[in-house]
């Protein structure tokens, strides 16, 4: 095998090499220079300092006279009028006139580079600059070695504005003539290159910057698509807007915005970047990274947008250079500060309904489409990630889109069992037929307000809600698991504990979350004790007052807007806000049951009651009798009648009245109830 060939290296670092090269013999004609005896025997010679005190013009033209005349310097001359024939370095060509690099800018640039790119350079450039180690390159330097005139950059310059090169010295006189420079190091490797014959240059930014290509199915926001692709259009025809342009694109996360704006760019055969600006604040110095994602846009010719946006610190987009077009991605229009002077458009990204969700559903996958994703308010990203997990079968694809729906209030959310069936609780008539009522609306509202178009009378929101109030233990959270298994739905129970915080704005953020979450999911959610969480607004003698105050406001307006169905228990329904009691559907009374009901109640619990050889477990009992002098609530009775059971256990016979009566004892004492001698006794 033949040796490996070493490319040859770019014009830019060849001509670096060549104007030191004879730079460096004019410094050594000067240095051999000795008009006095003995002076090189100084720190400072004689003639040096003569050669200080003279005029810069006349020190410029005893170089380019020695140029012209010493042999070795003008074959150095030569080679460099010859690099002007070789091919140009495209990529440093490129930058510089993309970035616009003035020639002192790109004179100093080359120069850092070539140091940064050989450590014997910055041991010349010392030489050069007659110190006795390798230096950092000044603009001194870089200007008598390209001949340049002028002032060195300032803080101005596209080297700082693009992060390009940067000053050593951060305090005193950053940009004085004689202070060293060092380059970015990750654009070292590209710029190496000695042409782009190799293929398209791969500019390097940070390591967030990924490039989005349209997904492959359908379009899901047309009219969007093509407005957006429009108006670039039109600006490029007019040959761009003297103003920046920021599109907002506002929406939850997983609403498509960024795929909507890399289909938009497709459509004018554009390119874009997408940059996650959460990721971006979690660095140490957010903004030296913002900007190499910017650099690495404009190299790149792509348009940049960035995700989450609002999550940027603040005033970091005004402070970056201004890009043609750039794409927000926020929760809400206005969400994010940018600059003042640009062209704002916004564009809401909507949910998307059954069809579009259909539609993707079939691009992605092979098997019909589960209900999961036709009767769920999924996202489009959401529909993504069901569609990966379509081989499993369609009750993995709905247990992966219920953990996506809920995964951002674990801590929030309990989930509770639905063992409960209409039999299984007793209450009386008429308030049996108004849980029905509820669950009629709760089952038959797409139908009216979407089919039949009653929509139009709940402006503000679609939600189906209703109160249940009574004392504790009449079965109002019962009633809710009923009604949620007959529904078809999860019962998710609201952690108050979790919710409710002491910092401003965190309940408010907590409950956002939780309303988010289960108006897209098929939940019934339940508050339960919700005098704690909808209290009466109070009259303001503080600040504490005032944001309390504050909070239930946000509360009412955001269950008014919730598009799901919310269950709310209390047994102090006087200590609602009367203003949000007005807002709910349904308010339904519970009362503790009567003697009827309290003996259907101790039938359920222990009529007919076996083991698993299905012998009885239950002697003879008066029902009516027990229903008649224990005037007890279904969960009292509940619990006296497992009290009961654990009794007879106990004594290793079959649950009499005796075990019934001793338990009830104990229930009540556990109330506070007090029960004489004598009283509950088994005759």
């Amino acid at each position: 095998m033949g040796d490996a060939v070493t490319p040859a290296e770019p014009r830019w670092l060849t001509e670096v090499r060549l104007r030191s090269a004879r730079r460096v013999l004019w410094l050594r004609h000067l240095w051999s220079q000795h008009r006095y005896a003995d002076e090189h025997m100084l720190a400072i010679s004689h003639s040096e300092v003569d050669r200080a005190l003279l005029p810069d013009r006349e020190l410029t033209a005893a170089e380019q006279a020695f140029y012209a005349s010493d042999d070795r310097a003008t074959d150095l001359t030569a080679q460099i009028a010859a690099l002007s024939g070789q091919p140009a370095d495209d990529r440093l060509a490129h930058l510089t006139a993309t970035l616009g690099l003035s020639p002192t800018d790109t004179a100093l640039f080359t120069l850092t580079l070539a140091s940064a790119a050989d450590q014997r350079i910055a041991r010349v450039f010392g030489y050069l600059l007659d110190q006795p180690e390798a230096a950092d390159p000044t603009p001194a330097l870089a200007m008598a070695l390209f001949g340049l005139p002028g002032q060195p950059p300032g803080q101005d310059s596209s080297l700082i504005r693009w992060l390009l090169a940067e000053p050593v010295r951060s305090s005193g006189d950053a940009f004085a003539w004689t202070t060293g420079w060092r380059a970015d190091g990750t654009l070292l490797p590209t710029l190496l290159c000695p042409a782009a014959a190799d293929g398209p240059a791969s500019w390097p930014g940070g390591s967030l910057g990924q490039v989005v290509d349209p997904p492959q199915g359908p379009v899901l926001r047309p009219a969007a698509v093509a407005q957006i692709a429009a108006f670039v259009q039109a600006l490029r025809q007019d040959g761009g807007s003297v103003l920046p342009i920021e599109i907002e694109l506002a929406g939850p996360p997983g609403s498509g915005r960024t795929t909507l704006a890399a289909q938009a760019m497709a459509a004018v055969d554009g390119r874009l970047m997408a940059v996650d600006g959460a990721a971006v604040a979690a660095r140490p110095d957010p903004y030296a990274v913002a900007l190499r994602e910017a650099r690495r846009a404009r190299l790149d010719g792509s348009v940049l947008a960035w995700e989450h946006a609002d999550r940027l610190p603040p005033m970091l987009l005004e402070s970056l250079p201004p890009a043609p077009l750039t794409f927000l991605s926020v929760p809400a229009a206005g969400n994010v500060i940018t600059r003042a002077r640009s062209v704002k458009w916004s564009v809401n990204c909507a949910p998307i309904g059954s069809a579009e969700r259909t539609a993707m559903w079939t691009a992605l996958a092979s098997t019909p489409p589960p209900a999961a994703v036709t009767d769920w308010a999924l996202r489009p990203a959401e529909v993504m990630v069901a569609a990966s997990v379509a081989a499993a079968g369609e009750q993995a694809v709905g247990e992966v889109c219920r953990r996506l729906l809920t995964a951002a209030t674990p801590e929030l959310l309990t989930a509770l069992p639905l063992p409960f069936t209409w039999p299984d609780l007793v209450l009386p008539a008429d308030t049996a037929e108004h849980l029905c009522e509820f669950q009629g609306q709760a089952a038959g509202r797409r139908v009216v307000l979407d089919d039949w178009g009653f929509s139009r009378l709940t402006p503000s929101g679609r939600s189906v809600t209703a109160l249940l109030a009574g004392p504790p233990g009449t079965g109002k959270t019962m009633a809710a698991q009923v009604i949620a298994r007959s529904l078809g739905l999860d019962l998710y129970r609201v952690d108050l504990a979790e919710v409710v915080s002491k910092y401003i704005g965190e309940t408010e953020k907590h409950l956002s979350e939780v309303f988010d979450a289960c108006e897209r999911a098929p939940v019934m959610l339940l508050f339960d004790e919700a005098d704690a969480l909808f209290g009466k607004r109070t009259q303001v003698s503080d600040a504490h007052d005032r944001y309390a105050n504050i909070e239930i406001d946000y509360i009412l307006q955001r269950m008014e807007q919730f598009d799901g169905i919310a269950v709310l228990t209390t047994n102090r329904k006087g200590d609602l806000d009367t203003a949000f009691v007005r807002r709910l559907r349904f308010i339904i009374d519970f009362a503790p049951p009567d003697a009827a009901e309290r003996e259907r109640l101790w039938r359920i619990a222990l009529d007919g009651a076996a083991d698993r050889r299905q012998r009885p477990l239950v002697g003879k009992l008066d029902w009516a009798g027990l229903a008649g002098i224990l005037d007890l609530t279904a969960a009292d009775i509940k619990s006296a009648a497992l009290a009961a059971a654990f009794l007879a256990h106990g004594d290793g016979g079959l649950i009499t009245e005796r075990h019934v009566l001793a338990a009830t004892r104990r229930e009540l004492a556990k109330q506070g109830v007090v029960v004489r001698p004598g009283q509950l006794e088994h005759r």
